[in-house]
């Protein structure tokens, strides 16, 4: 079986609902020195503190249960290894254990490793703090011991959690459960010994999948893979187990070690071409992040060379990965969008959110029926209005379609397809707004009539939220009488795929409408970042440069293709030319207008999309932008596009004695991205994102731009800033802005840093800010 390595993002799901999710270690603790010592020590005595521990009760019938409770994902904390250790040392000298089950506390057998200790490692660069669990637990203590071991799964059981059960002799799990090795995800691969006996439990092609694409499965599908030896009932899971080990112990079952097996792995030629069909996939949609050739290396190594061997290699290229700049970012990343959940005066002020069970969407087109979209699969009622019945099955057909596509691409079951779809009721009037609990406004020029006319026709309880991404809210809801209830809810294009929702909240937005719709947000699987009211908000506002500072650049001779290939060759998906094309031009002209009336002291004016849609241009819309577009094909530079773009030179007329710019291809990428990094300084320094310690404190990440694939900017773009250093970048802003204008002029925080030397992030509780959509600047 062959499959398709997708985006990065589109599996990021996972990281979001386990707050503390699996990774796997493999460094000794033997080997820790004193100062690592006393960290783990330090360590163990807050967690024992906290209630976190191992427990074993041995039954009459000589079964030893031994469980992990660590709230509430039971995560793998150094403590919780060591006590895993000792208690089935413990069980292998008692006389009275003829076997072991292995569990987890309240209905979960473990989210995975503790990440709070990656980010001590990060901070440290100290890896000896990581204990040894690969050979030292999973092998030595469980897989080879003298007595058998199953595990029972209930709720989940990932990444370091899913490689504990693979070291075991059996498992047996609830239905439901979730099963999964997602440490790709953050830079690095499975240390615990599950790249070695993933494949030889599922079968090569499975494995990789599971691996490199983050993707999780059900106990249902682990059981017809072979995962899985049986399903059970929550109730009975630890009953069946208990059986299931003596019967193990007393030879009426097989001992099965994972490690040793080879009946699942197939031939050696053909799993090389798997292997390299992998390479392949990954080489395209990952050229820059290493840990997924290095997790192929690894489970290439214990194919060829035997398990063990694979083992061992496992450990050694992990601590290369762990304390990689691409871990570190991505580690990053993962509290930042844990910090999201935490706003002041909001979420900590002990209120309860009240249950959204059906929301009306007014406007049907691309981000209302992709709202909707998002809505209706997360089991939410949808009543979607349009002016006319033509609009209404339009939007309703684009609905349709968005649900279809996500069937075709199996990510979506059929019967829970037809479910989302009958959630939806499409209406031209407002009769049936009577019991909704919220609703989305997205079209933008109507936006104040119909705040008043839906004040009228929703329950007083109703959140009134509206989709705009630039147009202030104090504005749009100026002549109703309820603005406690208005609150911007940003969606990103397309809205049921990107991850980002910007909760955006006026002075007079109460602290219960900001908790119901950060509810909802998660609800539907978003990422709610809470925002203030200005101009573009925080993503927007951060990102304008982005385009602005590619237009200036072709305005001073650099060539267009050139800057799209070298930003491709940055690691990101497209450059801003091909982007622009996406997007199309009039939201580029409307957003363009916006920013540059909101900040003329920065904005660079550039004629250029104007002069395209004059001469009946207007990107992938019509096939005809900087590049042509035919069905079927990639985009190809168009070179009659050029002499539009002379045209533009001559009217802007800024080429230095009248001859383009001579610039390097390093020079070009800081030019794009540094007035990126500036504004973000000022998103920063103004307090634009609101987090629980402080509204100063954030951090504007790229990683969730689709398909992102960019170690260079791999946990932020501000995070990318301080590991090309503040100083660098403030010193190159301030000699463009002599050259070329106040375009590039530092901002005030960056430069206070720069001078001072301190990097930009220290001192900053960091705060995802996804760039999902550049396609809206």
């Amino acid at each position: 079986m062959r499959f398709q390595l997708k985006s990065q993002v589109e599996n990021d799901d996972m990281v979001k609902l386990h707050v503390q999710h699996a990774l796997s270690i493999e460094i000794a603790f033997s080997t820790c020195d004193f100062k690592s010592r006393s960290v783990v020590v330090a360590s163990l005595e807050r967690m024992s503190m906290a209630g976190v521990r191992v427990t074993m009760e041995v039954g009459i019938d000589g079964v030893a249960i031994i469980t992990i409770c660590n709230p509430p994902v039971n995560s793998l904390a150094i403590p919780i290894i060591a006590g895993l250790k000792e208690k089935f040392e413990e069980a292998m000298r008692r006389d009275d254990v003829k076997a072991i089950v292995l569990t987890g506390n309240a209905g979960k057998f473990s989210g995975g490793f503790d990440i709070n200790v990656f980010q001590n490692v990060h901070k440290t660069g100290n890896i000896s703090i990581l204990p040894d669990v690969s050979i030292d637990l999973v092998v030595n203590t469980i897989e080879d011991a003298k007595k058998p071991a199953v595990a029972a799964i209930e709720g989940l059981a990932l990444g370091g959690g899913l490689e504990l059960t693979m070291g075991c002799h059996a498992r047996i799990a609830a239905p439901k459960a979730q099963l999964g090795l997602p440490e790709l995800t953050l830079g690095v691969l499975p240390g615990f010994g599950g790249t070695q006996r993933l494949p030889r439990l599922v079968g090569l092609s499975k494995a990789v999948e599971m691996m490199l694409l983050s993707k999780s499965i059900t106990s249902e599908e682990g059981k017809k893979l072979g995962l899985i030896d049986a399903l059970v009932s929550a109730e009975e899971l630890l009953r069946v187990s208990r059986l299931w080990a003596l019967d193990i112990a007393e030879r009426r079952k097989p001992w099965m070690r994972s490690l040793h097996r080879t009946d699942k792995l197939s031939s050696l030629s053909e799993s090389r071409e798997i292997l390299k069909f992998a390479r392949q996939q990954a080489k395209q949609t990952a050229p820059n992040m290493p840990q997924h050739q290095a997790c192929i290396d690894v489970i290439e190594e214990g194919i060829v060379h035997g398990g063990y061997n694979g083992v061992l290699k496992e450990a050694k290229v992990f601590k290369e990965l762990v304390l990689s700049d691409t871990s570190r970012g991505l580690v990053n990343v993962f509290f930042a969008q844990r910090a999201t959940s935490k706003v002041p005066n909001v979420t900590d002020i002990g209120l309860k959110p009240r249950a959204v069970k059906k929301v009306a969407v007014i406007g049907g087109g691309l981000m209302g029926s992709g709202i909707t979209t998002a809505l209706i699969l997360s089991n939410i009622y949808v009543v979607l209005k349009e002016i006319n019945s033509e609009y209404l099955q339009r939007g309703i057909k684009m609905v349709e379609a968005n649900v279809r596509g996500l069937v075709t691409r199996k990510k979506l079951a059929q019967d829970k397809a037809d479910k989302a779809i009958s959630m939806l009721k499409g209406v031209l009037d407002y009769s049936e707004f009577r019991d909704v609990d919220m609703a989305v406004i997205e079209k933008v020029p109507l936006k104040q009539k119909i705040f008043s006319e839906i004040e009228k026709a929703c329950p007083p309880h109703c959140i009134l939220a509206t989709n705009t991404s630039t147009i202030d809210l104090n504005v749009v809801g100026e002549k109703t009488s309820s603005q406690d209830r208005i609150i911007g809810a940003h969606f990103f294009s397309p809205a049921h795929v990107m991850p980002l929702l910007e909760i955006v909240r006026t002075e007079k937005t109460s602290a219960q409408t900001i908790v119901d719709l950060m509810t909802v947000g998660k609800i539907i699987k978003k990422v709610p970042v809470v925002v203030g009211n200005c101009t573009g908000f925080a993503v927007n506002r951060t990102f304008f440069p982005y385009t602005q500072s590619a237009q200036l650049l072709v305005n001073l001779g650099v060539d267009v293709f050139r800057i799209d290939r070298l930003i491709t060759s940055f690691g990101l998906p497209m450059g801003p030319f091909q982007l622009q094309d996406l997007a199309g031009y009039g939201v580029a002209l409307a957003v363009g207008k916006e920013f540059a009336d909101a900040f003329p002291d920065r904005t660079f004016r550039s004629p250029l999309v104007q002069l395209l849609v004059n001469n009946g241009r207007n990107g992938k819309n019509n096939g005809k932008g900087y590049y042509l577009y035919e069905k079927g094909s990639k985009p190809k530079p168009d070179p009659s596009v050029l002499p539009i773009i002379e045209e533009c030179r001559r009217i802007t007329n800024i080429l230095p004695g009248g001859k383009p710019i001579s610039v390097t291809d390093q020079e070009i990428v800081e030019m794009v991205l540094f007035p990126v990094v500036n504004e973000a300084c000022r998103v920063m320094d103004e307090g634009v994102v609101v987090r629980a310690s402080g509204p100063r404190h954030c951090i504007c990440s790229w990683n969730e731009f689709p398909f992102l694939s960019a170690v260079n900017i791999a946990g932020g773009i501000v995070f990318w800033a301080d590991t090309v250093g503040p100083n660098h970048i403030y010193t190159s802003l301030k000699k463009w802005s002599e050259l070329y204008g106040k375009f590039y002029k530092p901002s005030r925080f960056l430069e206070e840093r720069a001078t001072k030397g301190i990097p930009l992030l220290q001192g900053v509780r960091i705060l995802q800010i996804s760039i999902s959509t550049l396609t809206k600047l």
